[in-house]
Parts: C-alpha cells; structure tokens; sequence
C-alpha cells in the first residue's frame, strides 16, 4: 500500500538521508574533525548541504553532544539527534537515525561527514540508481564505499547493528540484491587526519 500511495511522487522524497556525524574523530584529537572548516565551510556542513543538493527528505544528523554541530548546520532542512553513546560504534548511530524516518521512507542513504569530495550530483546518481528491494554502492575505482542506500526491508538488520563495521555486513550478506554504481574515485577519499586538508 505504501507503494501504491507514492505513485507520482518524486522519488526522492521517498529516500531519506541518514548522517553519521557523532564520531569520536580520534586521529583528529584534540579537535573535531568534522567542524573543521573545509574551504570555509565546516566539514559537517558541506555534508549535509550535499544531501540537501541531491534531494533527500527527510535528513537526520545523528551529532555527538557537542553544541557547536547545531551553529555548523543552523539553517538547513535537517532533523539533528544526539547520540549518547558515540564510543559504542557507528551501528548504534545508524539504528537512531533509522528510527526517525516516516513510515512512508521507502530507502535510506547512508552517509558519512568525512568525504568532501562527494557532490551532490554523485548522490544523485545514486538516487536514481535505486529501484525497490535493493541496496545500491557506489564504487570508487577497485572498491565499494560509502554512502550505500537500503531498501526498507533492510531495514531490521540494520538496526541490529551493534559495532563500527556498519551496513557494510547487510551488504556482504545480500549480493544478490546489490546494485553497484560508479563514481570518480576520488570521490570516495575521506579525511582522517590535519594533513589531510587543503593548504
């Protein structure tokens, strides 16, 4: 039924985006990585505002406690959450974020704060690869990455997730259903540590 009622509607509007943004930015230390401003914008901004630029409704940001995420993401159309237990790995941010989705969301992006050199138009790119019951990758050059998008039916392994390995298991365990969708491999490059940066 919930299919049958989105007919017509953008496509699009039935991917939600989920940002992970709640890290513990480790090699990063004493700093936060992700509210580092990369060519003037924080890192966890240019993120977000790329969601927005592909589409995606609606977007949750699942932040760490520090107040500073809300002054970084002031003004776009996001939904933030905090995660209050960030060292317990990235499957506990995925399954807060899942749990804010509307019952209509047919899939959900996943994505990541630390890949500024993905666009909006790559996330795109992967939107309209999307067709029910798949989860699509985007593969930069001799590797998958991030960020995939899951089919609701996903949904429940995901949220089972308890480490930092990710949705990285539910694709291994569904090859058949995988749609893989090639990207410029350098936008799969993250940033990890202040040498990283632009000069």
């Amino acid at each position: 039924m919930r299919r049958a009622a989105a007919e017509g509607r953008n496509p699009r509007q039935l991917i939600g985006g989920i940002l992970l943004a709640a890290g513990q930015s480790r090699r990063f230390a004493p700093r936060q990585k992700l509210l580092e401003p990369w060519h003037g914008e924080p890192l966890v901004r240019r993120a977000a505002r790329h969601l927005v630029d592909a589409g995606l409704e609606p977007i949750v940001v699942v932040i760490s406690d520090d107040e500073r995420y809300a002054d970084a993401l002031a003004g776009l159309p996001l939904r933030l959450v905090t995660n209050p237990a960030p060292e317990l790995g990235i499957g506990g941010s995925i399954g807060i974020g899942l749990s804010l989705l509307p019952d209509t969301t047919e899939a959900a992006l996943i994505a990541v704060g630390d890949q500024p050199h993905l666009t909006g138009d790559a996330i795109a790119e992967l939107v309209r690869a999307f067709s029910p019951g798949r989860i699509v990758v985007p593969r930069y050059g001799d590797h998958r990455g991030n960020p995939p998008i899951f089919d609701r039916r996903f949904f429940s392994e995901l949220l089972r997730l308890t480490d930092d390995r990710g949705g990285q298991v539910v694709v291994a365990a569904h090859p058949e259903a995988v749609v893989e969708v090639g990207l410029s491999a350098a936008m799969g490059d993250d940033v990890d540590r202040p040498e990283d940066w632009p000069a």
